[in-house]
């Protein structure tokens, strides 16, 4: 479905045409201080010294999936850059030859957002990290599952399973 500006953005275009007049069109933001904005500035400044031709026609469409794909390309950029610098980064990679239960299960174990005692007290949800299956007293995390004498699977993404049902029986 269309919106109503697109609409009157394309009825605009077909009047101009109409009279035989060429439309270019060029995006230009204001200065807000706001990241992307700036990035945006910068671009816009360099496009403004460059001769504009009218080579083709352009729709309002093509306009808009071209700065989509530039906008994606600069976000995916930005967001691979900062992945790169997490420590679990690494394993990662490996995920995709697992199965989606074991992958899931070793993802969250990777980078700590694993539901377990110390990532529930660490967001304020339980009230302390300890393991309360065994006598052992420590915080129940990824070093902990290995040694807890309260978990008796023998994988390490089936013991998090079943922390993790133990956990919610409590």
């Amino acid at each position: 479905m269309i919106s109503t500006e697109t609409r009157d953005r394309q009825a605009l275009i077909r009047q101009i045409k109409a009279k035989h007049k060429h439309i270019a069109l060029q995006w230009i933001p204001g200065h807000c201080q706001i990241a992307w904005n700036e990035h945006a500035d910068a671009l816009a400044k360099k496009g403004a010294k460059i001769t504009q031709t009218h080579i083709r026609e352009t729709n309002c469409r093509s306009v808009e999936l071209h700065f989509k794909q530039v906008f994606q390309s600069v976000y995916r950029h930005e967001l691979e850059e900062k992945l790169s610098k997490k420590p679990w980064k690494q394993e990662i990679t490996k995920l995709t030859d697992w199965t989606r239960r074991k992958a899931f299960a070793d993802f969250r174990l990777c980078v700590r957002h694993d539901c377990l005692g110390t990532h529930l007290h660490r967001n304020g949800i339980s009230p302390d990290p300890y393991c309360t299956q065994c006598s052992l007293r420590e915080p129940i995390d990824r070093n902990h599952l290995g040694q807890c004498a309260g978990i008796f699977n023998r994988t390490e993404c089936e013991r998090y399973r079943e922390a993790r049902t133990k956990m919610m029986e409590n």
